[in-house]
């Protein structure tokens, strides 16, 4: 089944948008999977996600079953 997606838009700080974007960085990702990902992992979230990913490849997919090089 194919995925939709849509935009968003969303009005914080300056200093938040910077630490975001640090922080998407950070780990790996794009700004967008970033705040999906904390959406996701809120305590007050209204999704439920039993096995959150933090980093994900270049093509955004995860690789939890393959070992350290």
């Amino acid at each position: 089944m194919a995925h939709r997606s849509l935009s968003v838009s969303v009005s914080m700080p300056t200093e938040m948008d910077e630490r975001i974007a640090e922080e998407a960085e950070n780990h790996g990702m794009t700004y967008s999977q970033y705040l999906r990902h904390i959406i996701r992992e809120h305590e007050a979230t209204p999704f439920e996600c039993n096995d959150p990913v933090l980093c994900v490849d270049e093509n955004g997919e995860d690789h939890r079953t393959e070992g350290a090089a």
